[in-house]
């Protein structure tokens, strides 16, 4: 045999130092079954088969365990691997799904909430006034008084009847109806404790009735020569009225005898409002011949009178702790006179639309006016500004009073109606009203903020405003930048002040 052939096998050692380290790292390394490496290709195929069987014959049984759990490692990792991709596969479907059904949800959560708003705007509102008054013949009413004590409003008509009703959020009960009067009732008011309701008609009467039993105390049946036009309750005891002629009548019920205590012939046309301050010395009176005329009811004198305005005088009101007297005139002006000071006013405010027909000082800075073209305006004065629209009717407003706890005003109407309106927002130190929403251009800003304020919506009012809709779009103005010019000023200032300062010292 050739020499080749007859060169020795290799030994059991050196098996074992060529095989089984590599066998070991090929089942720790791979998850495929082991592969036998190859050789160099001198050796013949027999030989490498004789040897592979040798191998796999001298692995004991420990390294046939060990063999086995690597392997099982491996499927095991193979497995897992695999479940893993499914997971992951599941959990892309699962977000698939969950965004569809985020997507179905959110619509119908939407829908939910239109069905719910539906439902909200069906169910009775919570009412904050009581509901409207009308009178039994569904004519004009002339005047109004609240109680000063109970929660009670009285109410005359053209017709010449006077309701009084309880009012209240829910409903408003009738209590008493009086018919004393042949004519139209013009005024109506009562006395400081509420026992006494005076009014006042056309066919020159007065009737003073007893609150608790609806009965009739004192009647004076040619109180004026003229048709009364105004009343008023001084104090307890002295009450005034005015008549279409510019006469001012000064009553004292005490007297047995039904005559005046005093009586004044100062104007010539109608006695449009009478007003007083608490100590009740003067009577102030304003006039349809433009005058705002004063009375001592004490010396039986007038005190003073203004000036002839353009236009009629229409009511008059106390403001800033009785120190001035505010009054409006047909023309859409008002005009403040300092008391006792009647001559000439001192300030004005003329931004009304229309003629002013009543006015109601509600508090010591604010004012409501009632005017010709049907709008209850709240004003703020010292500044003077319009705060807004407070109520409306169809028609021009005829009277204003407010109740006694200060929360509700009532205004009359040509309608026949009487509307409540709830002004306890007030009262509330954190309202901003006339807050401005929109831009608007330099060139029209002064014509559009007048208009704005004429037409703004207090909270009263059930009409909302036109910027309301927008208002959540609004964007603060950026502040300008300041230019290199601006910059340079700026430097050139605040050198000046250094060397200003340092000559000081």
């Amino acid at each position: 045999m050739p020499e080749e052939q007859n060169e020795p096998s290799s030994t059991d050692e050196d098996e074992e130092s060529l095989f089984l380290p590599q066998a070991k790292e090929v089942f720790a390394q791979r998850r495929k079954p082991v592969v036998i490496p190859r050789f160099p290709e001198n050796f013949p195929d027999e030989e490498i088969n004789s040897d592979e069987e040798d191998v796999d014959d001298s692995l004991t049984d420990e390294e046939d365990e060990l063999s086995n759990e690597e392997t099982s490692e491996i499927a095991k990792a193979t497995t897992d691997s695999s479940e893993e991709e499914q997971e992951d596969e599941e959990e892309i479907q699962n977000q698939g799904e969950s965004i569809e059904q985020l997507a179905a949800g959110r619509e119908e959560k939407e829908d939910d909430d239109i069905i719910v708003a539906i439902c909200n705007a069906a169910k009775p509102q919570e009412k904050t006034k009581p509901p409207d008054l009308r009178t039994s013949l569904n004519c004009m009413v002339t005047d109004i008084s609240f109680h000063p004590n109970e929660e009670l409003i009285a109410m005359s008509d053209i017709e010449g009847e006077i309701t009084c009703y309880k009012y209240g959020n829910e409903e408003n009960e009738l209590l008493h109806t009086l018919n004393h009067h042949k004519k139209s009732c013009r005024a109506l008011t009562f006395n400081h404790d509420g026992a006494l309701l005076f009014s006042a008609s056309k066919d020159k009467s007065v009737v003073i009735t007893d609150t608790e039993t609806m009965k009739v105390t004192q009647s004076f049946c040619k109180a004026h020569s003229s048709p009364i036009y105004s009343l008023l309750c001084m104090d307890a005891n002295i009450w005034a009225s005015g008549d279409d002629d510019g006469v001012v009548k000064v009553w004292d019920k005490r007297r047995s005898v039904q005559k005046p205590v005093a009586e004044f012939k100062e104007m010539d046309e109608f006695v449009s409002s009478m007003i007083t301050d608490s100590g009740s010395r003067l009577l102030v009176c304003t006039s349809g011949e433009g005058t705002l005329t004063a009375f001592n009811t004490r010396r039986k004198k007038m005190e003073g009178q203004s000036e002839v305005y353009p236009s009629e005088m229409n009511c008059a009101g106390l403001i800033r702790q009785e120190t001035k007297v505010i009054a409006g005139l047909g023309n859409g002006n008002m005009y403040i006179f300092d008391w006792k000071a009647f001559g000439y006013h001192s300030d004005a405010f003329g931004d009304h639309p229309s003629a002013i027909n009543c006015m109601l000082p509600i508090m010591d800075n604010i004012v409501i006016t009632g005017c010709d073209d049907g709008k209850i305006r709240a004003i703020s004065l010292f500044p003077h500004r319009f705060l807004g629209v407070v109520g409306h009717h169809k028609f021009p407003i005829e009277r204003l009073d407010i109740s006694t706890c200060g929360h509700y005003i009532a205004s009359t109407s040509h309608d026949g109606r009487v509307r409540f309106w709830n002004i306890s927002y007030f009262e509330n130190p954190d309202l901003k009203l006339m807050e401005s929403t929109t831009k608007k251009s330099v060139r029209n800003k002064k014509r559009s903020l007048r208009k704005e304020k004429l037409g703004f919506q207090l909270p009263s009012s059930k009409r909302r405003n036109k910027g309301d809709f927008f208002a959540g779009f609004a964007e603060p103005e950026p502040e300008p930048e300041a230019g290199p010019a601006e910059e340079a000023e700026n430097e050139s200032e605040s050198e000046s002040d250094i060397e200003s300062s340092s000559d000081s010292d």
